[in-house]
């Protein structure tokens, strides 16, 4: 059986793995808040563009508005991604790169949990990846002007919606043609601008949307990258940045990423496809390590710029004057390593069942456990309210992240009260700052972003209110929530507890008459 028929194969079986593991694991809250997204549709949204929230209407349509729908496209996009991973390794390389290539980025952590949940990510990296295809393709066709110089501006636009960090391509592209001497001649040529001109194209709807709206997204992304604040350097903050790393990636295998990006440096422009790869890399990874002096982000936001290097890996491994013996058990432990690893992220109470009694609090799963519990507790909350009170109330969340996550796994007919369709069936606390998305979509306090309060009359006046936390902290409800309510008292706490341990405590306060926030 040829070499590209057995990667497809196992790469089919993967697939229909991953839709399986991930038809039949809890949602995370950041898949759940997307999923109200494409509930209410929009050109753009406060911190991204509206890719996922398409995708994600385009699966709950085939498969209904159910855990399946939501996360059907994610295998997917992991299987297109690898299969272009690999005729990108063939055409750079040769077969066996690639097939190595293929085997490192399908057991690395951080790619496996992508390619099962459904979130930004599988999509800023399959639309990454067919960018990097297509560009090498516009570069070596005869033709200086060809089809795959507007493909490859439509590939990092539409990445560009999914996530911004995608249009960092084009920098890798003008830094690429600008130093290469090969290449330098495209600068001149409208290849390069049409590719410009179509990137700018799918552009627009972030660009109108937030003109719409004060350009929030800006501020939004200025504070995530704490670009808005005088900070100075704080070494231990890039090395939990990097600590990141290698937990996502598996140690050797992020180590083997460090060494090729090292190695590339240094036989830079020696050959075409090992600068090519370096230029589509280092932007990324370089920028988002820098900005970790100041304050560590996501491991996933350099993801896009290790996919290059993990090709180089690749490459460079075969190429190591070293013995085999030593270079195929340095393989076999770094790629196995990485592959319990994904195993165990993926399921972490393997773990549990295995008598590790492993601390939910120091579990990042944890977020995807016990939410049909909680749900199910807020459920009966609401149904002895209604009894008691003798009306509906309506529910406001401490975070957006779990107003999302028990809106998805609520009971349909839970009485709650909802005075149009495109009310948010759980609140978060009412506040004048623009907060999340959950601030353009109808509040119970009336206002529309940047409305001064009383300036709107509430169809929730005089109606009583369920605050629930999940901050074991808390012992009263919000600030907000406290002020504009009559009164308030605890109605019940419930642990949410698997294998004799904590995941969380979930408090619902009941809170009466409300007035509004006073002037």
């Amino acid at each position: 059986m040829s070499t590209a028929r057995t990667v497809t194969l196992a790469l089919i079986a993967l697939t229909l793995l991953r839709i399986v593991i991930g038809a039949t694991t809890e949602l995370s809250a950041d898949e759940a808040y997307y999923h109200l997204w494409s509930q209410h549709l929009a050109p753009s949204y406060y911190s991204k563009g509206p890719g996922v929230a398409l995708v994600m209407k385009a699966g709950t349509a085939l498969f209904g508005d159910n855990v399946l729908g939501i996360r059907f496209f994610s295998p997917l996009l992991g299987l297109a991604s690898s299969l272009l991973f690999y005729r990108l390794g063939r055409g750079l390389f040769d077969e066996q790169t690639a097939a190595w290539g293929v085997a490192l980025l399908n057991l690395t952590p951080i790619f496996n949990v992508g390619s099962v949940l459904m979130t930004i990510d599988p999509l800023s990296v399959f639309f990454w990846i067919a960018a990097l295809f297509t560009f090498w393709r516009a570069l070596h066709r005869a033709a200086s002007l060809n089809f795959f110089w507007p493909l490859t501006g439509l590939l990092i636009g539409l990445g560009f919606l999914c996530k911004y960090t995608n249009a960092i391509q084009l920098l890798s592209i003008v830094l690429l043609l600008t130093v290469l001497r090969r290449w330098r001649g495209q600068l001149r040529r409208p290849g390069l601008y049409l590719l410009l001109l179509c990137f700018a194209l799918c552009t627009i709807p972030v660009f109108v949307w937030n003109a719409q709206h004060d350009w929030i997204t800006v501020t939004h992304l200025k504070e995530r990258g704490s670009l808005d604040q005088a900070k100075g350097l704080h070494p231990g903050e890039f090395l939990e940045f990097l600590g990141m790393h290698l937990g996502v990636y598996s140690p050797l295998i992020f180590a083997g990423l460090v060494w090729a990006l090292g190695r590339a440096l240094k036989r830079f422009r020696q050959d075409d496809s090992e600068t090519y790869l370096l230029f589509f890399s280092l932007p990324i990874v370089l920028l988002y390590f820098l900005l970790a002096l100041r304050e560590a982000g996501e491991a996933n936001w350099t993801a896009p710029g290790f996919i290059s290097a993990g090709l180089l890996l690749s490459h460079y491994w075969q190429q190591l004057n070293a013995g085999n013996r030593f270079k195929r058990n340095m393989r076999s432990a770094a790629l196995t390593l990485a592959g319990i690893m994904s195993v165990i992220i993926l399921n972490t109470e393997i773990v549990r069942q295995a008598g590790v009694p492993w601390p939910y609090k120091h579990d990042p799963s944890a977020r995807l456990r016990g939410w049909k519990e909680s749900a199910a507790y807020l459920d009966e909350v609401i149904r002895a309210s209604r009894d008691a009170l003798g009306e509906d109330v309506f529910v406001i969340a401490n975070r957006y992240q779990t107003a999302a996550i028990l809106s998805f796994y609520l009971s349909k007919d839970a009485p709650l009260i909802q005075p149009a369709p495109d009310y948010p069936r759980i609140h978060i606390v009412e506040s004048q700052a623009i907060q999340n998305q959950f601030s353009f979509w109808p509040r119970y306090d009336g206002l529309q972003p940047g409305d001064e309060p009383g300036a709107s009359q509430s169809d929730f006046l005089g109606k009583h209110a369920l605050f629930i936390t999940d901050d074991i902290r808390r012992d009263t409800p919000a600030g907000n929530v406290v002020n504009a309510f009559e009164s308030y008292e605890l109605t019940g706490v419930v642990d949410i507890v698997r294998f004799n341990q904590l995941i969380r405590r979930i408090k619902v306060f009941t809170c009466y008459n409300y007035q509004s926030l006073p002037l």
